[in-house]
């Protein structure tokens, strides 16, 4: 099989690579959109949750996508020491929240973007969301879609984890045998975080539109598991789009399928109404993003 590789080049604008970020911490990038003539409570806020272990040139790809679109991106990743401890991850949540909960961005409309373990992560945010709705209302209202990329459930973390820590069979196997151990052993601690986290995720109690990127090819998301959320919430009457790939690894979609990857994204960003990619014909920008190296 080829491996398909986006160009670089043509992934970033010049102004896009001009345009130094704010670092808010060492698990938080803050990029201002650089083309848009629009206020910021006018400009739409993607938060990106990266997978494990993945590093800024990657992110930055996506990041791009929607700095050429006119929205602003705060990027998130966490190590896999990290995701071991649900109050790491609960803190960074919280400085999120804080963030685009700020009177300067107060009234931003929010997209969400998260790759892998992003569900989880994503989840701890909900649930903070809606078990303090005085605080975070205004945010029911400011989420606008969300995109998920090869999802990760709690069942999936020891598996994954192990994956992204290691290439070794060997040590992935160990890995994964004493995450499982330690999620056993530290139900209460641990796992019950975890859990609600999850349990918030599936909900979806917010009613978000959504937009799921998966494949057959991917044992850390497998496709079953994503396909049993989605019909929770379907059920629910919220609006969602998949779309399956056949041969793409764990979060490997846009970088084999890239042209599909696009369609399906700008299709997705106007329904919700977040398309701010008006300066450019959208047939040119698919054709643009999606000359690739073999």
């Amino acid at each position: 099989m080829q491996a398909l590789t986006i160009r670089s080049a043509q992934l970033m604008s010049s102004a896009s690579m001009q345009q130094k970020p704010d670092i808010i911490n060492k698990n938080m990038v803050f990029h201002k959109a650089c083309n848009s003539n629009l206020a910021t409570s006018d400009r739409p806020l993607v938060v990106i949750y990266a997978w494990l272990a993945a590093k800024s040139k990657h992110i930055y790809k996506y990041s791009n996508l929607y700095l050429e679109r006119g929205f602003d991106v705060l990027h998130i990743k966490v190590h896999p020491t990290q995701l071991m401890w649900p109050v790491i991850v609960q803190g960074l949540t919280q400085v999120m929240l804080d963030f685009i909960h700020d009177a300067d961005r107060g009234q931003q409309p929010i997209l969400i973007h998260g790759f892998s373990v992003g569900g989880y992560l994503y989840g701890e945010a909900l649930h903070k969301i809606c078990t303090n709705p005085d605080k975070y209302g205004g945010l029911r209202q400011r989420i606008r879609g969300q995109i998920f990329d090869s999802p990760v459930d709690f069942q999936g973390i020891p598996f994954g984890v192990s994956r992204a820590v290691s290439d070794n069979p060997v040590v992935q196997k160990v890995v994964e045998q004493s995450l499982a151990s330690y999620l056993k052993v530290f139900e209460k601690q641990t796992t019950a975080h975890y859990l609600r986290s999850s349990a918030a995720f599936h909900a979806n109690d917010l009613g978000i539109p959504s937009l799921l990127f998966c494949s057959h090819a991917d044992p850390v998301g497998p496709v079953e598991r994503i396909e049993y959320v989605v019909g929770k919430w379907r059920s629910k009457d919220i609006p969602v789009v998949t779309k399956l790939f056949e041969k793409s690894p764990h979060v490997s979609h846009f970088q084999h399928y890239p042209v599909d990857y696009i369609q399906a994204l700008n299709q997705f960003l106007g329904t919700i109404g977040l398309d701010y990619s008006e300066r450019e014909d959208k047939e040119e920008l698919v054709k643009r993003r999606a000359a690739v190296s073999v």
